[in-house]
């Protein structure tokens, strides 16, 4: 279960092996139940789906993930520091280092260039992916064979400041135009808010324009919103507190449904992690968003849910 949590460096290589290890299961012809459960585990492993694995606890690695965050975010700034640095480092010196020599940036190196197949430059097109960036970004995400893939076709890419933005902004966009919720976006989105702060910003923004335009969305775009956000949430990539655009006491219809959806897909889950993603807003001085919340589930959302639902409802409303 450690291979859910390795950190991207390992997954390649814990990738290769399970690729070399599914290869192998096909010439054994005696496969006993001990056999059976390696082979599912470690796909499970390498499809990042947790509830597959047995007697999976990530309790200790979230103890520990906050540890972690409780030390960095002591740290006024966080240093973009890469792999290639440190490797040349004797050569090119530590930038990151005061009153170090260091030779400056080799301008020299330049993204090469990355060609696609005519009938994705086609599509990105249609979907007015209108520059060069953006329509980079939406071939990677339609071409990957999965979010790590992706990941690693992106960083490729090399992207500045501003440019990366469009990473969150693009895979938001295809992931509401799906004809059913695709968790690959979330993945993806989770995997670069875990890379650094501003793509978690910048997935804040992104969906606070995509909830004032509720209105506006299709039925099959809001849905798709709706299993995004609880997603991120409900992962801990985006706290509730990126509700505060909302006012739960002058929402319309639609909007009502919207966020029926949004809570009762959270209700759904265990208890530790219900407790986690409400707890997060106890803190924070945001008394009209908790309390709007509140109300809103017990006035829309309880005569609709069931006796474990309902349980669970109470659980989140006391954590706040």
């Amino acid at each position: 279960s450690s291979g859910i949590n390795a950190e991207w460096p390992l997954r390649p290589g814990l990738k290769d092996i399970i690729q070399i290890v599914n290869e192998s299961v096909k010439n054994v012809k005696e496969k006993s139940s001990r056999f059976i459960w390696f082979v599912d585990t470690l796909s499970a492993v390498k499809n990042n789906n947790v509830n597959k694995i047995p007697n999976y606890d990530k309790s200790d690695i979230l103890d520990i993930q906050r540890a972690y965050k409780a030390v960095v975010k002591s740290s006024p700034n966080n240093l973009q520091l890469k792999l290639t640095d440190l490797l040349d480092a004797k050569t090119k010196g530590r930038w990151w280092l005061v009153g170090a020599a260091w030779v400056g940036v080799d301008d020299t190196k330049k993204p090469s260039k990355v060609e696609f197949d005519n009938k994705l430059l086609v599509l990105a097109k249609k979907n007015h992916m209108n520059t060069d960036v953006r329509r980079n970004v939406f071939c990677i995400l339609m071409s990957s064979q999965d979010y790590e893939h992706c990941y690693e076709q992106m960083i490729k890419l090399n992207l500045k400041d501003k440019e990366e933005r469009e990473i969150i902004h693009v895979t938001v966009l295809c992931a509401l135009k799906c004809k059913t919720f695709n968790p690959y976006y979330t993945n993806v989105i989770n995997k670069f808010c875990g890379l650094s702060k501003n793509f978690q910003i910048t997935t804040q923004f992104s969906l606070w324009d995509r909830l004032k335009e509720l209105d506006s969305l299709t039925f099959n775009k809001a849905r798709n919103l709706s299993m995004l956000l609880s997603s991120l949430i409900c992962s801990k990539t985006l706290s509730l507190s990126v509700l505060k655009v909302v006012n739960f006491t002058e929402i319309g219809n639609k909007d009502v449904e919207f966020f029926k959806e949004l809570f009762r897909k959270m209700l759904n889950e265990p208890e530790i992690v219900i407790t986690e993603v409400f707890g997060r807003l106890q803190p924070l001085p945001l008394e009209s968003l908790k309390n709007g919340i509140k109300v809103f589930m017990k006035h829309f959302l309880k005569p609709e849910l069931t006796a474990i639902e309902q349980k669970n409802m109470k659980i989140a409303c006391k954590c706040f």
